[in-house]
């Protein structure tokens, strides 16, 4: 049985070890390190980020699994192309941990997305269940009481999306979707915090779930390409990019 204490230990871990990581970003950014550059040595790291080098050695094995540095054997840590190599997933640990993705980070991931979703619609047209059209005919029911209360629906908002791409029983599609959707999850409690844009927002979702329904993949498609592109427009005015 885990103690309090234990317990405490764990998120302490947790902590240094995101702490870890984000210190190590900031080095790379602060000293401006090329692709190819050598990065300090665990020791140097730990003393530098004022953790331990358990927690530097920790982070150093999450930004090689996330492709952002790269270890050489007998050699030592060197950082990679980021932009060209690193995974779309340290994006998304970079915005789960605070950081603010970039308008051409924003704008390139909603095109990728955009394109995903169009995929999802379709796929879902063909294979949903009864189940699958119960899920999302709910979750469209408390994105109304939501709304009706003038809340935020950011989060039944992705509930649907979630939905949505379940129903394609694609569970390679729904993993990469899923890392879109934790990607923009903060942008989209900003934008939904304006109860116009939900309104919109489940005007598209409501006659999407119809096409759904009646396996219409022509429409589905178009429908969500549309409300994709209104998504970007939307931020492209925002960020003004």
């Amino acid at each position: 049985m885990t103690t309090t204490t234990e317990a405490h230990q764990a998120q302490d871990g947790h902590r240094n070890g995101h702490g870890a990581i984000a210190g190590i970003l900031a080095y790379l950014r602060d000293r401006s390190l090329q692709p190819g550059d050598r990065l300090p040595s665990e020791r140097d790291l730990a003393e530098r980020l004022g953790v331990g080098r358990n927690a530097v050695r920790e982070a150093l094995a999450t930004l090689v699994t996330l492709r952002i540095v790269e270890s050489r054997p007998n050699s030592g840590i060197y950082l990679r192309h980021v932009a060209r190599e690193a995974s779309f997933e340290a994006l998304v640990m970079l915005t789960d941990m605070g950081g603010t993705p970039t308008p051409v980070e924003v704008a390139e991931t909603m095109e990728v997305r955009g394109h995903l979703e169009v995929l999802a619609a379709g796929l879902a047209c063909q294979r949903r269940t009864d189940a699958d059209l119960a899920r999302m005919e709910a979750v469209l029911r408390h994105t109304e009481e939501v709304l009706a209360q003038s809340g935020n629906i950011a989060t039944a908002d992705t509930d649907f999306h979630i939905a949505l791409v379940d129903a394609t029983h694609n569970t390679v599609l729904v993993r990469v979707l899923h890392a879109f959707y934790r990607f923009t999850g903060r942008r989209r409690e900003a934008m939904f915090a304006d109860t116009v844009q939900g309104t919109a927002s489940l005007r598209d979702h409501q006659r999407l779930f119809e096409h759904i329904r009646a396996r219409d993949s022509a429409k589905a498609q178009l429908l969500i390409l549309r409300h994709m592109d209104r998504a970007r427009s939307y931020w492209s005015s925002v960020l003004g990019d």
